[in-house]
């Protein structure tokens, strides 16, 4: 066999490999089968927008996880979040900003996008490297009903190799620049024939990655990663197939390649408040025009952000040694394992399919908190560094069941879904004084210039979900040419959350002892003004606190579909997707007015697939409309301590409502037996409609009005600042991360050399227009152009591949994280700053495989 797709990605009765002048070549896209709707369907016959990447893709194009999916998937992106295990995929604009994440992102059914904790929105699990892939299957649009909780926005399947009835070996390798090589290999054994057969395997990864950070001189962005998977294929009978798998892997990777890019304006913040003279309090409302003020005034009216197009290169990373060693920070130590049992039974009566799988995720962080090591400033300046200290641990179950009967022109599926979720955090990073001879470490502030190399207290949050799914589907063919479905699923979550009661900056900062007692709030602190009517000095008052969410919720699909011709397919679908709400946990001593809610999509989405043979052209082309309501999204917050003190942390809220709509398209074109060209793009318009945060603490009741938000809804001077008005409303404006355009091109050729051996030689581009960071639409990632080139061999059983990624080398920032700017603030007000990814340098690499 070469290297293409095996005889599960085939209908039935087309073979798995089509003679091309005596060569191999790839089967047909029209003849792929997916499973996108849970039972296998041709993907021509599929009514949903759904993109498959095959066994050869997965070879040719490196395909390891998420990020390498979302390069080939026009409408997919993938970010980097904040932290090294903090990603980010999202699909149709439908970011996932905050709360759990909106992509489902699956191993063969099984959920794998757990919610970091510390800060959400992004999925602590999805780093495990993945091998043994058959393909890849991207659903687009709602897909609760069919995927389960997390496909409010969509799904990504990853569907694994099932062991096969015959002997079969296999092994890859590959080396490309940045130090980069791979082994991974696998072998099926029958045991009793077709009855019993095992299939094993492992992969290693390392690579030295591409860049220098100056400071320590160490390479950054540098990993290692082992994993070993073991299948169990059971047939005890010609109608029953029980396949059982484990899959265990780890990684090591040191902190990746950021430069922290900070302020370069101050804008002003309307509804800011400044002291009338250094270390008053501030009483006086802000001009219109700060710069009349005097410098320590001017600096408390405006607020630091950086504007424009995010650039940085190797000089610019300024990542700090761990101060507790002297040594670069270890990075992230990662280890997960996913056990999954799926069991079918075919019989007259129908299809009974049972499913159970267990995650067990570990993972580790440790790295600069700030991402930078220059010295503070001198004077009353609030300059801090810190450091992370993250050990993340989450477990998963997540077992289904699915009966699957046709009943002459009714098809019919009954399904029920039990997940469970225990998340745990505990988060010992630390903060301290970055100038070590400031004022502010001597009487009355006594802040630490120095991490505690023996801290004691470190802040353990823990979420448990548990989650219920029953659901329904019903299609029935009204007309030879016209058939009709309709699928519900009825959700039910609970959330249990328990935080320590405590803030790492009181604790680590001020070096305050957490304490409970309960006659004081949380928070509290000496008093010298009232000593009989506040705790103790060297306490902040600190009692567990528990919280509890509930939801339920239908969340139903209906499908039209209609055939004018055998090759054509029209369809159109409305469904409904439901995100549940929960608590901001991130640095909080109450879990009162941290809940934020749910949200909610209504989709609609016209679509035509269409073959036409005797051109040899497959189109796939849709339409869709979302009415995206309550994203979640993170915001800086002003919270006044019961001990009067003004401390800004992160929070999150609703923005009222987001109109998605846009087209995509995927072509695919072979005007000769030997020349594929393949063409996929999509237009996402993804903007607010409305979405107001409120206006400055203390308002009158009439400002709430005038800005349309409940009374005692506020915002920061920072988001005040960066929205320019006094309601914080960003109304109007791009969602953040989300391109207007992404076009994929690629064209192949492959020619016949001898028996069995062709040469082949593929070009292909991608774009993706300007992005915008966040909501304040003040910062940009650049529109870029990637190109990939490939040339190789097949050969029998043997292929091999020589590529070059990025061949124009551009050096352009594609990924960027927001962030607050701890070490840069002009008196007691952080700004804010970016994180910005380096790229990926021109890299040239060879792969090869062999299967026998």
């Amino acid at each position: 066999m070469g290297w293409v797709a095996g005889l599960a990605l085939v209908a039935p009765g087309v073979p798995a490999l089509a003679q091309i002048d005596g060569a191999e070549a790839d089967v047909a896209y029209a003849d792929i089968i997916v499973t996108a709707r849970k039972r296998a369907e041709a993907l021509k016959d599929v009514p949903l927008a759904v993109s498959v990447l095959d066994d050869r893709t997965v070879f040719t194009e490196g395909v390891r996880g998420t990020a390498d999916v979302s390069r080939l998937v026009a409408g997919l992106t993938f970010d980097m979040g904040g932290f090294l295990n903090d990603t980010r995929p999202a699909i149709r604009g439908m970011q996932a900003e905050r709360g759990r994440p909106s992509l489902a992102v699956l191993i063969d059914g099984q959920d794998l996008a757990g919610e970091n904790i510390s800060i959400a929105g992004g999925g602590a699990s999805l780093n495990a490297r993945l091998f043994e892939l058959e393909r890849v299957e991207v659903v687009k649009g709602p897909q609760a009903v069919l995927y389960g909780r997390n496909a409010f926005a969509g799904a990504v399947n990853y569907v694994t190799r099932m062991p096969a009835a015959e002997f079969r070996a296999r092994l890859l390798a590959e080396f490309a620049g940045g130090g980069f090589r791979s082994v991974e290999g696998g072998v099926d054994v029958p045991i009793l024939g077709p009855r019993l057969s095992v299939q094993a395997g492992g992969a290693f990864t390392e690579r030295d990655g591409f860049y220098t950070n100056p400071v320590t001189d160490a390479k950054v962005g540098a990993s290692r990663s082992e994993g070993v998977s073991v299948a169990l294929r059971v047939e005890p009978v010609d109608d029953v197939r029980v396949v059982a798998r484990w899959i265990h892997g780890k990684e090591r990777a040191s902190e990746m390649a950021t430069a922290f890019v900070g302020a370069n304006v101050r804008l002003p913040a309307p509804g800011a408040r400044y002291s009338p003279v250094p270390g008053a309090p501030a009483t006086l409302p802000c001009p219109a025009d700060p710069s009349v003020l005097p410098p320590p005034a001017r600096a408390q009216c405006t607020r630091g952000t950086f504007v424009g197009e995010l650039k940085a290169t190797e000089r610019d990373l300024d990542l700090s040694p761990d101060p507790l060693t002297g040594q670069p920070f270890a990075g992230l130590d990662f280890r997960q394992d996913i056990v999954s049992v799926n069991a079918i039974w075919d019989a007259d009566w129908g299809s009974l399919t049972c499913r159970f799988g267990f995650l067990d995720n570990r993972s580790h962080i440790l790295q600069d908190g700030d991402y930078s090591n220059f010295p503070g400033p001198a004077g009353l300046v609030l300059a801090l560094s810190s450091l992370q200290d993250l050990r993340y641990d989450n477990r998963t179950r997540d077992h289904e069941f699915r009966l699957f009967r046709r009943f002459g022109r009714v098809d019919v599926l009954l399904g029920a879904q039990l997940f469970s979720e225990d998340s745990a955090l505990v988060n010992a990073a630390q903060f301290w004084l970055r100038n070590p001879n400031s004022p502010l470490s001597g009487p009355p502030f006594r802040l630490a210039t120095a991490p505690d190399p023996n801290f004691a207290f470190p802040a353990r949050t823990t979420r448990e979900t548990r989650y219920y799914g029953v659901f329904a589907s019903a299609a029935v063919e009204l007309t030879r040419r016209l058939r009709l479905s309709g699928d519900v699923r009825w959700n039910y979550d609970r959330i249990d959350y328990d935080i320590p009661g405590w803030r790492l900056q009181d604790v680590t900062l001020q070096r305050l002892r957490p304490t409970c007692l309960p006659q004081f709030p949380n928070g509290s602190t000496f008093n010298p003004a009232n000593p009989g009517g506040s705790p103790p000095p060297g306490v902040v008052v600190a009692c567990p606190r528990s919280g509890t969410l509930k939801s339920e919720k239908l969340t139903p699909r209906v499908t039209l579909e209609w055939r004018p011709t055998p090759d054509t397919l029209v369809y159109g679908v409305w469904a409904k997707g439901f995100k549940p709400g929960g608590f901001n946990t991130n640095e909080i001593v109450e879990l009162d007015n941290q809940r934020y809610l749910p949200e909610r999509v209504t989709a609609w989405e016209v679509g035509v697939k269409t073959t036409i043979p005797e051109l040899g052209l497959v189109v796939n082309a849709d339409a869709y409309f979302n009415d995206y309501t309550n994203q979640q999204i993170g915001v800086q917050n002003t919270n006044v301590t019961p001990g009067g003190q003004v401390i800004t942390t992160a929070g999150i809220v609703n923005a009222g409502k987001v109109e998605i709509w846009g087209v995509e398209a995927d072509v695919e074109w072979r005007p000769w037996e030997r020349l594929r060209f393949l063409v996929g793009y999509a237009f996402t318009h993804s903007d607010f409609v409305a979405y107001v945060q409120g206006p400055p603490p203390g308002s009158p009741p009439a400002l709430f009005e005038q800005c349309g938000v409940p009374l005692g809804q506020t915002s920061s001077d920072q988001n005040r600042a960066e929205a320019g008005n006094i309601c914080a409303d960003f109304s109007g404006r791009q969602v953040g991360k989300s391109p207007r355009h992404v076009l994929n091109l690629s064209g192949e050729y492959r020619q016949p050399i001898a028996e069995r051996l062709q040469a082949f030689l593929s070009l292909a581009g991608r774009y993706r227009s300007k992005r915008f960071t966040d909501e304040s639409n003040l910062v940009f990632l650049p529109e870029v152009w990637l190109m990939e080139l490939r040339a190789g061999l097949d050969w029998r059983n043997v292929s091999f591949l020589f590529y070059v990624d990025n061949l124009l080398d551009t050096a352009k920032i594609q990924n960027a994280q927001r962030n607050v700017d701890f070490g840069r603030p002009e008196g007691f007000a952080p700004g804010r700053g970016f994180l910005a990814y380096l790229p990926q340098p021109r890299t040239f690499g060879v792969r090869a495989g062999v299967r026998f």
